[in-house]
């Protein structure tokens, strides 16, 4: 009877370490994109694509939050059908200036410029966030020749104004991993303000590096548009 009962134990034993082996290889699985590649293509970027590109580390439990917060297919299609990218945010909260950090060759200005100053603490405290980030690649239609007031209204939800270091994350990393500068001949306000003010934008990002500036909220200029984006 005691073998019986030993054998039993042993075979509920093996089961159960085999149920454990397989959960555990589930949980800790690469993610599988195939399906967000199939529908946006280039303009869809992994964290393990960031990674590769920018030298930046993820978290075991940072790339399983990824896997499973990727959108669903309609939202998906949905940022495809209004020209969206997605892209992961960094493994931490970066603000502008250590975005700019990580590859001083992509901005214009290297260093000691007018954001740096311990004034525009906009540079240092809105942050890009280690989550999903939706950018459109062009400013919003119809964004030009607007104040703020007019471009903002344009923003509908679900979408928002990103915020400074959002945006040049997005920019910079799309120009790490694709080769490709977004809005080579054109800039966008955000929603960073500076000390004055006034709306921080972006733009033009080309060879020469990534200009950030600043505008008055009543400016109305022919190659000033908006950004919209959405987190996910």
């Amino acid at each position: 009877m005691w073998k019986r009962f030993a054998l039993f134990a042993m075979l509920v034993f093996s089961l159960m370490s085999v149920s454990l082996t397989f959960a555990f290889a589930d949980t800790n699985k690469a993610p599988s994109y195939e399906l967000a590649r199939s529908i946006l293509g280039k303009d869809f970027i992994s964290p393990e694509e960031v990674t590769t590109a920018r030298g930046v580390t993820y978290t075991d439990e940072q790339l399983a939050t990824f896997r499973d917060t990727l959108p669903a297919q309609e939202v998906l299609e949905w940022c495809r059908n209004n020209g969206m990218m997605l892209i992961a945010g960094p493994p931490k909260n970066m603000s502008l200036l250590d975005v700019r950090a990580l590859k001083t060759d992509y901005f214009y200005t290297k260093k000691n410029n007018w954001y740096s100053s311990k004034s525009e603490r906009f540079a240092k405290n809105d942050k890009a966030e280690p989550v999903w980030i939706a950018l459109r690649k062009k400013p919003v239609e119809r964004s030009f020749n607007k104040d703020w007031n007019e471009q903002k209204e344009l923003v509908a939800p679900p979408n928002v104004v990103p915020n400074v270091a959002e945006l040049v994350w997005a920019l910079t990393t799309y120009k790490a991993v694709r080769g490709v500068y977004l809005l080579p001949n054109v800039y966008v306000r955000t929603s960073s303000v500076d000390s004055d003010g006034d709306r921080v934008d972006v733009g033009p990002f080309a060879a020469g590096g990534l200009l950030v500036g600043h505008s008055w909220d009543d400016d109305r200029l022919s190659r000033l548009g908006v950004s919209a984006s959405r987190k996910f």
